[in-house]
């Protein structure tokens, strides 16, 4: 059982790191956006740091799925069910926090 739960907080990091930050991802524009300002970047910085952005988020989801399909080779049938389970809720949760911490940052609470 603490060997389940030890997997499952690895991969519900790497999901989390998986989600983000590729250019698609709010974070990562806001990071950009924030960087072109700050650093007064010219459009070809801006265009290579996103790239650099979506490459690495590319190499984290395949990281997140090869770990992910390690754990489920040792899991028995049962225990696949229920750690598709909890990743379904997992992905929920963290659903519900973006949209929560978006909301957030659009009425300029943080």
């Amino acid at each position: 059982m603490k060997k389940l739960l030890i997997a499952t907080l690895l991969v519900a990091s790497t999901s989390v790191m998986a989600a983000g930050p590729g250019p698609q991802h709010p974070g990562a524009q806001r990071m950009i956006n924030h960087m072109e300002k700050s650093l007064k970047l010219t459009d070809q910085q801006s265009s290579q740091i996103k790239a650099i952005f979506q490459e690495q988020g590319q190499k984290m989801k395949a990281l997140h799925d090869d770990t992910e399909g390690k754990i489920k080779a040792v899991l028995t049938p049962e225990q696949q069910k229920k750690f598709a389970e909890m990743k379904k809720k997992r992905q929920e949760r963290i659903k519900q926090w973006r949209e929560k911490h978006d909301k957030r940052m659009e009425d300029g609470k943080e």
